[in-house]
């Protein structure tokens, strides 16, 4: 199923955007599948070069600088799978922190129609606000290693 997944489609699954459903994590998935088509192909013998044929010992130097090549290409990928893992990760992060914030808010905002408002309350969501606002910061600066 995989070499057929990497077979299939025009694109190249490079792009990290949300929106795509051929995003980095695809990308890597057919870099794999290339990469055993091409371990399973030269394994049964098809694809080595007619110039190397001859000599036992450049057949294996050679399907080892294809195999290096490919694994290669496998890294690659999979770093690029791993740095739009992290932008994610910290796009969830930030909208889970900012929404509690926004969630403490309406709570706040809800309970203070019988009681009143009070001071306790506007301390804790200012102390919400600053403490979501020194994890933006952090996360920004950060995010490049999650």
């Amino acid at each position: 199923m995989a070499v057929h997944e990497a077979r299939q489609g025009a694109h190249g699954g490079g792009c990290t955007c949300g929106d795509c459903p051929h995003g980095a994590r695809e990308g890597h998935r057919r870099a794999v599948a290339a990469f055993l088509a091409k371990r399973d192909e030269l394994a049964a013998g098809q694809g080595l070069p007619a110039a190397v044929a001859h000599s036992a010992g450049a057949s294996r130097q050679w399907v080892s600088d294809e195999l290096t090549q490919s694994a290669r290409a496998v890294a690659d990928r999979s770093r690029e799978a791993g740095d739009a893992w992290l932008h994610s990760v910290w796009l969830r992060t930030l909208q889970v922190v900012w929404g509690a914030v926004v969630v403490l808010a309406l709570a706040q905002t809800a309970t203070a129609i019988g009681a009143g408002w009070t001071g306790a309350r506007t301390a804790g969501l200012l102390a919400a606000l600053v403490a979501a606002g020194l994890l933006t910061v952090a996360a920004r600066l950060h995010r490049a290693r999650g």
